[in-house]
């Protein structure tokens, strides 16, 4: 990217003390332009972006859930975008390796630009391959819909009409694309990534 243009920026980050921080120091900075600070992923799903952004400041303690979620299958609908974690609290290890960086907030904020900076840079090209397991098909986006409605096997199964055999084998496979196992996880990855909506899940 051309240092002409500024790196777009989203921050959801729950604290507005730490959002407007941020957002502070980054807009001090030429290369660097936060287009919208936000408390939650779901304030993120239902923000529409009219410009593409490039680099996403995200608190993985927003998500209640989170260490049984790959995060980054959370951001499947923005491959090329940094996905950079805010840290100023114990996250594991396993959950912060779904991330291209980590920026830790303590220390002189004026260096704030240069980690991320840093950061993009160092950046790891995105896995083709990886991002493919993700997809899922018409089929198991199905299932994975009625399991987030909190349907069991049979019931899906009898929904659909297939057998309980089937359900389970799509399952096997939803869990192995998505790296997600618990139902919860399952209803996160659905509502972020447009399968349902809240009405679908109240």
């Amino acid at each position: 990217m051309k240092h002409s243009e500024k790196y777009r920026t989203i921050i959801i980050e729950p604290s507005q003390i730490i959002q407007e921080g941020i957002k502070l120091f980054l807009e001090k900075h030429p290369y660097f332009q936060v287009s919208a600070c936000l408390s939650d992923l779901p304030s993120f799903e239902s923000k529409l972006f009219k410009e593409k952004f490039h680099i996403i400041l995200f608190n993985p303690a927003t998500i209640k859930f989170y260490e049984t979620v790959n995060i980054r299958n959370l951001f499947a609908n923005y491959p090329d975008v940094c996905l950079i974690a805010i840290l100023y609290q114990y996250v594991d290890a396993e959950t912060l390796q779904n991330f291209d960086g980590v920026l830790d907030i303590y220390g002189d904020g004026y260096t704030i630009p240069k980690k991320i900076l840093k950061i993009i840079e160092t950046a790891q090209p995105k896995n083709d391959k990886a991002a493919d397991n993700v997809e899922l098909s018409d089929r198991e986006k199905e299932i994975l819909i009625a399991l987030s409605q909190g349907l069991a096997n049979k019931e899906i199964a009898d929904k659909l009409h297939i057998s309980t055999h089937t359900v389970i084998s799509h399952r096997k496979n939803i869990i192995r694309k998505t790296g997600i196992k618990t139902v919860s996880g399952l209803t996160l990855y659905a509502f972020f990534n447009n399968l349902v909506s809240q009405d679908d899940l109240l």
